[in-house]
């Protein structure tokens, strides 16, 4: 059975039609219907205001999935803009000194810590946000959006020489005309699977503007289960030719069974047919 779109339930927004509803298939129809994140799972649950089976997917949010990774880089390229950096660094990594590019992570990433340690101390404040970035030859080096005083680019580069052997650095101030989510996006968007790491990204605790934490209204969702396949297949399995209706971006809620001439009227409540 392929996807029947239930074309009462769309909804116009500039001109575009978003499908809102549509009535369960095969994995594949599904999937083209929900979209997102290939790898994503499934918790299901029950809203206990009117008893319906409600769906949510949950992304992978993995740097190399493709749809989870670019959506990151966009939230991030955002805050980074909120947080006001004036310095782009580059810190890179001197093979000859290193077994292997996993080596080189596992050593240098510590040193960065160190590097700002040694910053605060002798410069002043230094808040940054760190993003890992491979060469074509598999090797690591780092790109950092920064707030920070004046730093000398010798006084970095011997540094940073002095803690990994390195003595390539840039140092750089963010000009008005720069764009910092382009820069953020630029390195994030472009990430390939690295066998050894998925921690593209880190930032130190007063990088990014505080935000007020928001009180949650109670969830109306109860019997929670998490269940590790995608939520199209979980759909083709268990709901096959019900309706489901989406609720927000990543929550759907199983509606009914179709009306076919001479079947019995699915009860959501019930669960059963009538």
């Amino acid at each position: 059975m392929g996807i029947q779109l239930n074309t009462d339930s769309t909804n116009v927004v500039a001109g575009v039609e978003a499908v809102k509803a549509f009535l369960v298939g095969s994995v594949e129809a599904a999937r083209s219907v929900l979209g997102g994140c290939p790898s994503a799972q499934s918790l299901t649950a029950i809203d206990k205001t009117d008893g319906r089976h409600v769906i949510i997917v949950l992304p992978c949010k993995q740097w190399g999935c493709r749809h989870c990774g670019e959506k990151r880089a966009f939230l991030l390229g955002i805050r980074c803009e909120l947080a006001d950096p004036n310095k782009f660094i580059t810190l890179t990594v001197s093979p000859k000194h290193f077994l292997d590019p996993r080596a080189a992570y596992d050593q240098t990433r510590r040193k960065i810590s160190d590097l700002t340690k040694l910053i605060r101390k002798e410069k002043g404040e230094f808040e940054y946000m760190r993003i890992l970035e491979i060469t074509k030859a598999g090797w690591p080096h780092y790109h950092m959006l920064a707030r920070a005083p004046y730093i000398q680019q010798k006084w970095l580069s011997d540094t940073w020489a002095g803690m990994t052997g390195a003595v390539i650095v840039d140092i750089r101030k963010i000009q008005k005309k720069d764009n910092v989510f382009r820069y953020v996006a630029k390195y994030l968007c472009k990430q390939t699977y690295i066998p050894w790491t998925n921690r593209r990204v880190c930032w130190s605790h007063k990088f990014f503007p505080q935000v007020e934490k928001k009180e949650h209204a109670e969830s109306t969702l109860v019997e929670k289960t998490l269940r590790r396949i995608h939520p199209a297949e979980y759909l083709s399995t268990e709901h096959d030719g019900a309706e489901v209706q989406q609720i927000s971006p990543a929550c759907w809620k199983i509606s009914k069974k179709p009306n076919r001439p001479g079947e019995r009227r699915w009860n959501p409540y019930t669960e059963q047919y009538e």
